[in-house]
């Protein structure tokens, strides 16, 4: 019989596991080198994940992981479900932080930091990880150079807002003075700057990264800031517009992808606008075309919205 056919213990069976708690267990170092098991780190086995998937490949980590070790930067964000910029995220090296001036570890498909700050950490799916807002000031060092202001501010919203579903909204991962406070506890850091220009333009709730490039566009452009999702009474109770400029009467609505793959999200956004404007509101509504790359023309189509009279 090969000894890839020899079974192994239900405790090692569909997980990740060290190559000394088999032996201690009383797996061979043959059993070990059997096709069926995979060796994704030194020291390890995983018998039965799929380590194409980001959560699973962290947990097979995770066994040889000290207790002062944590996962963070990219890797934490994506366990956490923040949106990432285009190109993020996709080594398959795992973000390591080792907490309270520990040595970072070094190893073969990680990318292992230090640091003397005793930040906090959180577990989900079994695995050990930075906390969102600390996260949020991680991706500030990156030397990547993807997370721009405009992405930390992005990545913010998206934080203190909570996800939106179909079934309403997810809690928010973090106050925004959670991101204040791990803003000072980052110091004078490499994306000290980002992040401090970030903090001061981080609004709730958003529901898309493209709303926030929407804003920001609009700002920078000489415009004065829209608030976010204003509440708007309409003939069917109150609703809530992505942005609007209350004493101008002028609302806009982002439709993004999402309106191509779900008809419900189309049907009822169609509603939502007509309800808008039988409640005596203007609504301009934009792509992502009008935002990127160049939301000049958008910005100007805005300003002369706001200051036509006969608009008014």
């Amino acid at each position: 019989m090969g000894t890839s056919r020899i079974h192994l213990p239900g405790a090692l069976s569909e997980v990740a596991f060290t190559t000394g708690k088999a032996q201690s267990l009383g797996i061979g170092y043959g059993r070990l080198r059997g096709a069926d098991l995979e060796r994704p780190f030194r020291g390890v086995r995983v018998n039965g994940l799929d380590l194409s998937d980001i959560t699973e490949r962290c947990r097979a980590l995770a066994v040889i992981l000290a207790p002062g070790q944590v996962f963070s930067h990219e890797t934490a964000a994506r366990l956490w479900g923040m949106p990432l910029p285009s190109g993020a995220g996709g080594s398959a090296s795992l973000d390591v932080l080792s907490l309270d001036g520990r040595d970072a570890m070094r190893m073969k498909g990680v990318t292992g930091r230090s640091t003397a700050l005793p930040l906090d950490w959180a577990r989900i799916s079994r695995v050990r990880l930075a906390k969102p807002a600390d996260v949020w000031c991680q991706l500030a060092a990156t030397a990547s150079g993807l997370y721009t202001r405009e992405w930390l501010v992005a990545v913010g919203d998206f934080l203190i807002s909570g996800e939106r579903t179909d079934y309403g909204r997810r809690p928010p991962l973090c106050t925004f003075d959670d991101l204040a406070l791990a803003v000072a506890r980052h110091g004078q850091k490499h994306g000290a700057a980002n992040l401090r220009w970030a903090l001061a333009r981080v609004r709730s709730p958003v529901d898309s990264v493209q709303e926030t490039f929407l804003r920001l566009e609009l700002v920078a452009g000489g415009l004065p800031e829209p608030v976010v999702q204003p509440t708007i009474a309409t003939a069917m109770g109150d609703r809530h517009p992505d942005l609007g400029y209350r004493a101008e009467g002028l609302l806009l609505e982002y439709l993004g992808d999402v309106h191509r793959t779900s008809p419900q999200r189309w049907r009822d956004d169609l509603t939502r606008v007509q309800l808008f404007e039988d409640a005596g509101w203007r609504v301009m509504l934009i792509g992502h075309a009008d935002v990127h790359p160049d939301a000049g023309p958008l910005v100007e189509r805005v300003r002369r919205a706001l200051t036509d009279p006969r608009a008014r």
